[in-house]
């Protein structure tokens, strides 16, 4: 299961918050709860992936290796993901403003 699954994102909402709802997503396709999360993954808390999956915490390049190995994505993936949502110039000086999106999983 190397997909990335997007759920519906409200533009409104701003880009931790559509971050927060991908994030839930991908935990969720796991069918485990914050606290296995943060305990496997070694998060500081299962109240930090909350915050994160709420929008109101970014999710720190530090994590990315082991947060993709614990969602069953790819390193790269995850890292541009993560960086599309929290650190759009970073996005756009790495993949071109006019990148193509990743797919919704059927």
């Amino acid at each position: 299961m190397n997909q990335i699954y997007r759920f519906a994102e409200e533009k409104s909402r701003g880009a931790w918050a559509d971050a927060g709802s991908w994030l839930y997503g991908l935990r969720e396709c796991l069918e485990i709860t914050a606290a296995e999360l943060a305990e496997q993954a070694d998060l500081p808390s299962a109240s930090w992936v909350l915050d994160a999956e709420a929008g109101r915490r970014p999710v720190p390049s530090s994590f990315f290796k082991v947060l993709a190995k614990e969602y069953r994505v790819s390193l790269d993936v995850f890292a541009a993901e993560c960086l599309r949502y929290y650190d759009r110039a970073a996005y756009d000086a790495l993949f071109g403003v006019d990148a193509v999106e990743v797919k919704v999983a059927a």
